[in-house]
């Protein structure tokens, strides 16, 4: 089924520009749909369902715009499942970050129509996302299957306002899994997120209103991390309007930074300096640096940026099929999907590419291929290479000094399964 065969449904709320972005999608497929000013995350998603009419629909946000491919691109049967919802990743034009964030989806609608989340959640249930194949929230019989291919482009600092807000949320989305006052964050923080939070908070300043942007994220994290308060609140559109007009922005009324949609003037030398307070604070009081890069150095770091995790997604995806969880078990593509991905550099691929031959999962037994994937990854800093490689070499050759070097790295490198059995771990 092509892209083009589904209902595409453009949602928007309170966004200045989102009837030049619909007029954009409605040139380039002129079917989609459009749902306005419905009041709440989960609300306007169902709303979307209904629009749609359909058993799968798309969603593109207010702030995506669409490229012209995507409406040709063919999605596999094997992803049009009741529980299944898919995503294409979205590039913010001003960081350069490319994931959920703005992401274009392909939804199952009997997922839509059942899921309870953002402020729909049940009151015991924290819910900031749509929290698709979590334990926690309403959905947790639900997969996502992310594609590595990227057909959009998501403009997230068109106001002053709106970009606060959406940095602010992700200041906050991102910090929710760490949140452990007592620690130091840079430890306790999945890496993935410390990265794309460095990025939020220092990336932006060389784009229109990217200033606001970072100095929200900044605020998010630190009022995530270190504030007391329901973080569930980012959901509220009444509460985002209330901490903007009568907290943050009187802060920097002035002159120098003008909207050219909505007119909003503010003094960039006010806001620069309590953002950079905002940074000082984080690496004070969070053992987490961020950066204030010139603008020409932001630039050329949102212009250069490729994210490792929107490629791994190739590894992701060969690995449910290669086990067979949640889509069929089909160890020929997973190969093909793993070749792809060695061919990228990426060490994931290599990693489980030696495993097919070690293994014999899908594949004749090749120890020489195997042991050729898995120094490749090695090279590369995957800490599981080692490992693999180490017990191959144990099971099938004689040399013992190599495989204790080879489980030293493996332990070094954070992954020494041996280790942890021998203290009954």
């Amino acid at each position: 089924m092509k892209v083009a065969d589904l209902p595409i449904v453009f949602m928007s709320y309170d966004e200045p520009w989102a009837d030049d972005f619909y007029r954009d999608l409605k040139e380039k497929f002129p079917p989609a749909k459009r749902v306005h000013g419905v009041k709440g995350l989960d609300a306007c998603h169902k709303a979307a369902a209904d629009e749609a009419d359909s058993e799968w629909f798309i969603t593109v946000d207010a702030d995506t715009l669409v490229d012209q491919a995507f409406f040709d691109f063919e999605i596999s049967e094997d992803f049009l499942g009741k529980k299944c919802r898919i995503d294409w990743t979205s590039r913010n034009v001003v960081n350069g970050l490319c994931y959920g964030n703005g992401s274009l989806k392909c939804w199952p609608s009997a997922m839509v129509k059942s899921m309870k989340t953002h402020e729909a959640a049940p009151q015991a249930v924290s819910s900031v996302d749509h929290d698709v194949g979590k334990e926690t929230g309403s959905n947790p019989d639900t997969f996502g299957v992310w594609l590595p291919q990227i057909f959009s482009r998501t403009h997230s600092a068109e106001t002053p306002f709106h970009a606060f807000r959406c940095g602010y949320r992700e200041g906050v989305r991102l910090s929710r899994d760490s949140l452990d006052a007592e620690a130091v964050f840079g430890d306790i923080a999945p890496e993935w997120h410390q990265h794309r939070l460095r990025v939020w908070c220092s990336v932006g300043g060389h784009a229109p209103n990217g200033d606001w942007m970072v100095y929200g994220a900044r605020l998010g994290l630190l009022s995530s991390l270190k504030g007391e308060w329901e973080k569930t609140l980012i959901n509220d559109y009444d509460w985002f309007d209330h901490l903007w007009n009568d907290v943050v922005y009187p802060r920097f009324k002035g002159f120098g930074g003008t909207c050219r949609y909505t007119e909003t003037q503010w003094d960039p030398n006010l806001l620069a300096t309590e953002s950079d307070g905002l940074a000082g604070r984080i690496e004070a009081e969070l053992g987490f640096q961020v950066a204030t890069p010139s603008k020409e150095l932001s630039a050329f770091m949102a212009g250069s940026l490729r994210e490792a995790r929107s490629m791994s997604i190739i590894d992701m995806l060969g690995l449910r099929y290669l086990k067979g969880r949640q889509l069929p078990k089909d160890p020929e593509k997973a190969k093909r999907l793993f070749e792809v991905g060695a061919i990228l550099n990426l060490s994931g691929c290599l990693n489980n590419l030696g495993r097919m031959y070690h293994l014999g999962q899908g594949v004749e037994v090749d120890f020489d291929r195997a042991e050729e994937n898995y120094e490749s990854a090695i090279a590369l800093d995957n800490p599981y290479a080692p490992f693999h490689l180490a017990t191959m070499l144990r099971e099938h050759s004689e040399e013992g000094n190599r495989v204790e070097a080879l489980l030293q790295l493996a332990n070094e490198r954070g992954f020494a399964p041996d280790l942890a059995r021998k203290s009954g771990a």
